[in-house]
């Protein structure tokens, strides 16, 4: 399940691959999601979530991250989309960060976008 992560990277704690589709979630906030994967380990998430993942913090809470690699310039492939999903998913209640303590599939390689939903 973490094949994907840099050898010698170890997951965060409670990884699971891909996002959750369901009610209360960023792909269920951001709406348009393409399926990656095999059909049978198949997830969805939005065009600029490459590399997908979340996992539980200590009070219960999800993180979820992504980390696409960027182009040349730096900027991300679906700069357009993610700025628009950035912006929904502020507007449901959740912080969106680019956080390169976080990355585990590349470490320096890819931008790390990391997801968490701000307390009620």
């Amino acid at each position: 399940m973490t094949s994907f992560l840099k050898a010698g990277t170890p997951p965060a704690p409670g990884f699971v691959r891909g996002w959750q589709a369901t009610k209360g979630h960023p792909c269920a906030v951001v709406g348009e999601l393409v399926v990656r994967g095999e059909p049978k380990y198949g997830y969805q998430q939005p065009d600029w979530a490459d590399h997908a993942y979340r996992y539980r913090v200590p009070d219960g809470s999800w993180v979820w991250v992504a980390e696409p690699y960027p182009n040349r310039d730096g900027s991300l492939v679906y700069q357009a989309e993610f700025e628009a999903d950035k912006a929904k998913l502020e507007a449901a209640g959740y912080d969106v960060r680019i956080d390169q303590a976080e990355a585990r599939h590349n470490p320096g390689e890819t931008l790390p976008i990391v997801i968490t939903r701000r307390p009620e």
